[in-house]
């Protein structure tokens, strides 16, 4: 079987699971290789603005399936994964950036280093500092948009796409953890419906960060899948140009 068989196998086996046994445990080394895969994810600007939380206490769960109200797929889980935005990290992961880039054995040359360095140095702090009162997005933009009279350019600069792009990035993270836990033998189910307040506090996270999704993790008992997977037709979706 070749990578795109495995791969082909792997995407339809993965469905979203509401019922899972409860006599076979995720183990540790099973989310950690899940979980040291999903940090390679693709992320916006390799700024990682992302934790995961790895739930696997019985008092912790319980809760987590109360504030996941009470959905059958939470409270027969036997683990979770809490993905969160951290956009509070933004600096911690400029001068990550930035160290990568004067790494003195890096192989890029200097004008390429002198780029990045401008771009993390100026346009990440410029993008990722906070604006509650919306002054900055309003500059911003304004600037946008008489640049965009001469020449193409990005257009999503406000707070609200500041927190769209992070959040795309633990999108593709989500998935590829999904992927992951079927490629060993384990299911999921993302979920969104929950109470992300009581959730946050639950979990000690600060007012900044946000709760992207909730994945319940097991493996799925008969009936574990409540409705056959229904797409719209290919060529209603995609369109080749």
């Amino acid at each position: 079987m070749n990578k795109a068989e495995v791969f082909d196998t792997i995407v339809n086996e993965r469905r979203s699971i509401r019922v899972y046994k409860n006599d076979i445990p995720v183990t540790d080394e099973v989310m950690k290789r899940s979980l040291e895969r999903t940090i390679l994810s693709p992320n916006s600007s390799n700024m990682q603005l992302w934790e995961f939380i790895d739930i696997k206490d019985k008092q912790t769960k319980e809760k987590v399936s109360e504030y996941c109200l009470g959905q059958s797929t939470a409270t027969t889980a036997q683990r979770f994964l809490v993905i969160v935005a951290r956009p509070d990290r933004y600096k911690k992961s400029i001068e990550h950036n930035l160290q990568n880039v004067n790494d003195p054995n890096s192989f890029e040359k200097e004008k390429s280093r002198k780029r990045r360095r401008q771009y993390y140095g100026k346009i990440m702090p410029l993008f990722y500092a906070p604006d509650p009162l919306r002054v900055l997005s309003l500059i911003k933009k304004s600037i946008v948009f008489f640049t965009g009279l001469k020449s193409p350019t990005v257009r999503e600069v406000s707070e609200h796409s500041k927190k769209v792009s992070i959040h795309k990035s633990l999108g593709i993270a989500a998935q590829t953890f999904m992927l992951s836990m079927t490629s060993e033998g384990f299911d999921t189910c993302p979920m969104e419906g929950f109470d992300s307040k009581r959730m946050k506090k639950l979990l000690n996270l600060n007012s900044s960060a946000e709760i992207n999704m909730v994945i319940s993790i097991g493996k799925r008992d008969e009936g574990g899948v409540f409705y056959p997977r229904v797409r719209y037709p290919f060529d209603e979706v995609v369109r080749t140009i």
